[in-house]
C-alpha cells in the first residue's frame, strides 16, 4: 500500500478496521443484530454483466453485432484496467458488479446540421464495489450479491455540457430541443493530466477539440429578447394592476366600504361614547388618505429604489434592443458574454446584459455544446470522448491530488469511494486515455 492514500496516512485508514489472526482468515464480524456478518478480508468477485439499452433507437440505425462487439472491447479494455490496479486486484473485503448499457442518440438533441446517421451511439459502464457480506437465511449464512454503494460512471460519446452552469437564454430549433447557452463551465482541478470541472466531471478529450463552441453574440442576444421580453411584460402586468387597484382606492366607493365597515364594527360608539366614535372616525380618515397615497405611489413608480421592480426590465429590454437593431456583422460574430445586473429587482427571466466578449471585466464567456467536436466521418462507435462521471463526489482535488472524504461508517468494511479511489490512485491513465481516439 502507498505511504500516503489520498490525504489519509495507510495506518490512520486501517487503525479505523479491526484485527484478525490466523483463525479468522475470511475477517468475519458480526452484525450487531446478529442477522449477518461482514467479512472484512474475503477476496471478492469481478461480474460483468450483459449489456442493457437505455433508449429507444428512434430514427437511428439498429445497432449491428460488429458494434456491440466494438463497445464490449472499450468497456473491456476498461474494465481491465481497473483489475489490474492492486487494489482491483485484491479486492479484499469487496466485490465488484459492472453496469453496461448503450443508447441512441436522441434526434431532437441534436442539430440539424449534424447527420443522425453519422452521431456517434453514446454507452456508459458503471463500476460499483461492495463490501462482502454474508446475511442468515433459513440458519445458513448466504452471501450478499448487490445492495447500495456509491458507483463511478464512465460515458463514451457524451458532452459535457453545462455542469454547474445555468443557461443564460435558449434559441429555438424548430421541432427539435431548444440551443442552451450558458457560462463556461469552470475547471476546478486536473487530476493525472485531465480536468475536473465544477459539475464533478473529469473529462479525456481529443487532442485540440474542444466540447465547448463560443456562443455568437448576435444568435444569443436574439434569443435572449425572448427573456428581454417577459421581464417587460410582467412590469407592465404588474403595474397595470397596480393602477387598476390605484382607481378602485381613490374611488368614492371605496370611501363608502370604509365607511361602512366602521359603521358595522363601531357604529354602537356614535351614541353610547361619541368621544370614542370621533377617534374611531379620525382613525379611518388617516387610514383612508395614507392608502390612497401609497397606492397613487405605486401606481405611479418613479426611478428610485422603489421604483426598480419597473423601470431595470423597461430600461434593459429598450437596451437590448437598441443593440440588436444597430448589430454590426463583425460584433454579430463575436462570443457573446453575460454581465449580471447591479440591481436584478424585476429581472426574472434573465437577470443581466448580454455584451460582446471583453466589453467589460465582470462579463462571463458564454458557450453552448459543441457537436462539431465529434468527428461524423468515423464509426458512431468509436469512443471520441470519455466522462468520468461526478469524481469530486467520492474526493477533493487540490494540487493535482485526490484526497478522500471521510468515512461515515468505519465500524463496516470500505465499499463505493473508499474502494474507487486508491483504484484511481493506481490506475494506469495513459492507457485509460487511449481507449479515446486521438
Amino acid at each position: 500500500m502507498r505511504a500516503l492514500l489520498l490525504g489519509l496516512t495507510a495506518v490512520s485508514l486501517w487503525a479505523q478496521m479491526p484485527t484478525f489472526g490466523p483463525d479468522n482468515p475470511e475477517g468475519l464480524v458480526m452484525y450487531p443484530n446478529k442477522t449477518g456478518r461482514y467479512a472484512w478480508l474475503r477476496k471478492g468477485t469481478w461480474t460483468r454483466k450483459p449489456f442493457q439499452t437505455q433508449s429507444s433507437k428512434g430514427a437511428s440505425a439498429a445497432i449491428t453485432a460488429a458494434e456491440l462487439t466494438a463497445i464490449r472491447a472499450s468497456f473491456d479494455k476498461l474494465s481491465d484496467l481497473y483489475q489490474a490496479t492492486p487494489t482491483g486486484a485484491a479486492r479484499i473485503g469487496f466485490f465488484v458488479l459492472e453496469s453496461r448499457n448503450y443508447n441512441y442518440p436522441n434526434p431532437s438533441g441534436l442539430p440539424s446540421t449534424f447527420p443522425l446517421a453519422r452521431a456517434p451511439l453514446p454507452y456508459d459502464i458503471g463500476i460499483f464495489p461492495f463490501y462482502t457480506t454474508d446475511v442468515i437465511k433459513n440458519g445458513v449464512f448466504v452471501p450478499v450479491t448487490a445492495g447500495e454503494t456509491t458507483p463511478v460512471y464512465h460515458y463514451f460519446n457524451v458532452l459535457p455540457g453545462q455542469q454547474k452552469q445555468q443557461p443564460v437564454a435558449r434559441e429555438p430549433n424548430g421541432d427539435r430541443d431548444s440551443i442552451d447557452f450558458y457560462p463556461r463551465p469552470k475547471e476546478i482541478g486536473r487530476y493525472q493530466g485531465w480536468p475536473i470541472y465544477d459539475g464533478g466531471d473529469l473529462v479525456i478529450a481529443r487532442p485540440n477539440r474542444d466540447p465547448w463552441i463560443a456562443a455568437p453574440y448576435a444568435r444569443v442576444l436574439k434569443a435572449a429578447m425572448t427573456l428581454f421580453e417577459q421581464d417587460r411584460a410582467t412590469a407592465e402586468n404588474r403595474l397595470a394592476g397596480l393602477k387598476k387597484e390605484n382607481e378602485r382606492v381613490q374611488s368614492p366607493a371605496y370611501e363608502q366600504e370604509m365607511r361602512a365597515h366602521l359603521e358595522k364594527y363601531s357604529g354602537e360608539f356614535r351614541t353610547s361614547n361619541p368621544q370614542k366614535w370621533q377617534g374611531r372616525v379620525a382613525g379611518m380618515e388617516r387610514e383612508l388618505l395614507y392608502n390612497r397615497d401609497l397606492a397613487a405611489k405605486k401606481a405611479n413608480p418613479q426611478r428610485d429604489k422603489d421604483g426598480l421592480w419597473y423601470w431595470n426590465p423597461l430600461d434593459a429590454h429598450a437596451e437590448a434592443a437598441k443593440r440588436l437593431a444597430a448589430l454590426t456583422p463583425a460584433d454579430a460574430a463575436r462570443t457573446a458574454c453575460f454581465a449580471p445586473s447591479p440591481s436584478q429587482d424585476g429581472r426574472y427571466g434573465i437577470k443581466g446584459m448580454i455584451q460582446p466578449s471583453g466589453s467589460t471585466p465582470a462579463c462571463t464567456d458564454l458557450v453552448t455544446d459543441n457537436w462539431d467536436y465529434f468527428d461524423p466521418k468515423l464509426p458512431r462507435v468509436t469512443p471520441q470522448l470519455l466522462l468520468i462521471r461526478n469524481i469530486s463526489y467520492c474526493a477533493t482535488i487540490a494540487n493535482g491530488k485526490l484526497t478522500l472524504r471521510d468515512r461515515p461508517r468505519p465500524d463496516v468494511p470500505p465499499q463505493g469511494c473508499f474502494k474507487l479511489v486508491p483504484m484511481w490512485e493506481e490506475l494506469d491513465w495513459k492507457q485509460l486515455a487511449a481507449l479515446v481516439v486521438p
